[in-house]
């Protein structure tokens, strides 16, 4: 292991050589240092390093030469960087490549290889182009080899994400999650483009070659229409999927989904060891979390961007409200829900989601109003409605809690506003399309509540706690809303 190899600012790319001897790190500091390290022995120095002009960008793709150890390319979005590493010294060449060079659009640059003669090396780009370099000196007493860009190949125009060598082939991913397969003059030979992929980020060949039986394999794209033999693979894309690809069956199969955007929902499993988490892309997964394996997931369109999550107490329904409004109601096993599950009835983002004790209602807080919807019964089949709303607040909601009556045992339903008031609702004499105000109090004066929890029944009067932005916390008289208690942090 290499502790702080780049202390500066941490590694923004590295590779290992062919015979896995050596590593190559470069950092993410203002001024980037490529550092080769001996990764057989135990010291804890490079064997080499030089420190890269801002000027040439931040270089976030590195890689050895697989034929000879001693030359390394990197490129940024705007310039190529080839390296030569001989007696204990690494020098760099940086060859001019602007739109200019041939007169055409370049794009901006995202990977290069060397090709398999070790001479020639090529570079993609996001206008979709294949820049190819050639050697033009040979190294000369610590000189570092020169190469030249001498040909721009205009391959496709979709932009070229990730550049790759496999046998006898160029490999090539895109934006649109296509993967395409080129001989060494860049004549394409065979192309997936049927998986519905994201934009490729990475693609990985498997190390065992393919049978030399032909059987079960598909044409490639050339007028001889001979079978593509080529080995399995394993792609990544920028939506945080791993896909395996069967190259003899033309099958993929999806490894691992992940969130892409920001995790804005988590909620635990009321009865067992799950832990289910939300994310903006629209992605629910559900996790094991005592034998940390995934247990489920599903992507929900076309409302994405979920905002919150919550179990209802039995364990058996998940509600999912998101930031379109929309909220819908999912089995908590599987996920999955009836069309008739989904209700919307506003254009803001639900910020919280509440299920009574008794798993019948269901309460969504949307800005300053509060939905209500109530578990009935339609023949066999237990169903969600709409009960009613009300915008009982004048400024966002903060908090939205069911509790308990002690004396009748029914549900109670309570909101908290960032306007100071508690408001508590009449669900006993609220009809269909109507939630009506049993009672609302201002509970804060200058503080503004945050958030509250029903107090433990650790004693014979019933409590709600509340806390503020001015940290301090109080106790309400669940009945009477009469402050008994307040503590300063």
């Amino acid at each position: 292991t290499l502790f702080d190899c780049h202390p500066e600012g941490g590694v923004s790319a590295m590779a290992l050589s062919k015979d896995s001897k050596y590593l190559v790190t470069v950092g993410a500091g203002a001024v980037q240092r490529v550092c080769i390290w001996n990764w057989t022995d135990e010291s804890e120095s490079p064997e080499c390093q030089v420190d890269l002009s801002p000027k040439y960008g931040c270089q976030n793709q590195l890689l050895f030469n697989p034929f000879d150890n001693t030359q390394l390319v990197s490129n940024s979005s705007t310039q190529v960087l080839f390296y030569n590493w001989e007696r204990g010294h690494l020098e760099y060449s940086a060859p001019e490549i602007t739109d200019k060079t041939f007169n055409m659009v370049l794009g901006s640059l995202s990977q290069s290889i060397f090709y398999y003669d070790g001479v020639l090396a090529f570079t993609a780009t996001s206008a979709g182009n294949i820049v190819l370099w050639d050697k033009q000196t040979q190294s000369v007493s610590r000189q570092p080899v020169v190469r030249k860009a001498v040909k721009l190949v205009p391959l496709q125009e979709e932009a070229i994400t990730v550049l790759t060598l496999i046998d006898s082939f160029i490999v090539t991913g895109d934006v649109n999650g296509h993967i395409k397969f080129y001989d060494g003059n860049l004549k394409l030979i065979n192309v997936y483009n049927e998986f519905s992929l994201d934009p490729i980020k990475s693609i990985s060949f498997s190390k065992e070659k393919p049978s030399i039986s032909d059987l079960g394999y598909s044409k490639d794209c050339t007028l001889d229409a001979k079978p593509f033999v080529i080995r399995n693979f394993v792609l990544s894309t920028t939506h945080a999927t791993a896909v395996h690809v069967n190259a003899q069956r033309n099958v993929p199969q999806t490894l691992l989904k992940e969130h892409v955007e920001p995790l804005e929902a988590v909620a635990c499993h009321p009865k067992q060891p799950l832990v289910a988490m939300g994310s903006h892309s629209g992605t629910i997964k559900v996790w094991d979390y005592e034998h940390k394996e995934a247990v489920c997931s599903r992507v929900f369109l076309p409302h994405k961007q979920i905002q919150c999550i919550t179990y209802d107490p039995q364990g058996f329904y998940l509600a999912v409200g998101f930031a379109s409004g929309a909220l819908q109601i999912v089995d908590a096993c599987t996920l999955q829900s009836d069309d008739k599950e989904c209700f919307h009835y506003s254009q803001d983002s639900i910020t919280h989601l509440t299920f009574s004790q008794d798993s019948r209602y269901l309460a969504a807080a949307v800005s300053r109003t509060v939905t209500l919807l109530r578990q009935c019964k339609e023949g066999t089949q237990e169903v969600w409605k709409y009960q009613g709303r009300h915008h009982s607040h004048y400024k966002p909601i903060q908090d939205l809690l069911f509790g308990v009556d002690l004396d009748s045992s029914q549900p109670r339903l309570l909101s908290l506003g960032m306007d100071r008031w508690l408001v508590e609702y009449d669900l006993q004499n609220s009809g269909e399309d109507g939630l009506l105000i049993l009672s609302s109090e201002r509970i804060e004066q200058s503080a503004v509540p945050t958030c509250m929890v029903w107090y433990p029944p650790l004693t014979p009067e019933h409590f709600l706690l509340t806390a503020s932005n001015l940290y301090k916390m109080k106790l309400f008289n669940a009945t009477s809303k009469m402050c008994r208690f307040a503590v300063s942090l």
